[in-house]
């Protein structure tokens, strides 16, 4: 795992710096909280660990 420090305005490039896959910036920060946003192509997926959890969930159910 990677744990980064970061201020708003600053990023986090994913993959190859020359052509990154996507990346990731600092929007806002108050008290605990964080805001984000994603830069990536359309098809790279993006979910909340809870969403991405109940999806897989759901895949595994029979129907």
């Amino acid at each position: 795992m990677l744990a980064l420090t970061r201020r708003i305005g600053e990023e986090v490039v994913i993959g190859d710096p020359k052509n990154p896959t996507g990346v990731i910036r600092i929007v806002e920060i108050h008290g605990d909280k964080v805001r984000l946003s994603f830069d990536f192509p359309r098809h790279v997926k993006i979910n909340r660990r809870e969403l991405a959890e109940q999806k897989a969930r759901q895949e595994k159910e029979p129907q």
